[in-house]
């Protein structure tokens, strides 16, 4: 399954197939949609990309709450501590780009 694919699978699953579960995170770069995995691990994906794959616009008002990149980060802090290769890193950007590993 390619790569975009699969964090499709991952974001979808972690929000019920609905992807007005998630968060919608405002940030400078980029928007994106977060929910959790069963663990509690982050799952982002960029909303440009989720529609693009999806074919859905995603309204930020529709969504169950609204963050700002800041928040976050704050909100996050401690995981990104833990799990960023750097402090430098954007970790939206990092983690919109990576796929969770599945146990």
């Amino acid at each position: 399954m390619a790569k975009s694919h699969q964090q499709l699978y991952n974001i979808l699953s972690a929000c019920a197939g609905n992807w007005r579960n998630c968060v919608y995170i405002s940030a400078d770069s980029s928007d994106y949609l977060l929910s959790t995995d069963r663990d509690g691990r982050p799952i982002v994906m960029p909303v440009e990309q989720f529609r693009q794959l999806s074919g859905e616009n995603v309204d930020p008002a529709e969504c169950c709450e609204q963050l700002s990149a800041e928040g976050f980060k704050t909100l996050y802090a401690q995981y990104l501590l833990w799990h960023m290769p750097s402090a430098e890193e954007d970790p939206l950007g990092y983690l919109g780009c990576t796929v969770p590993k599945q146990k």
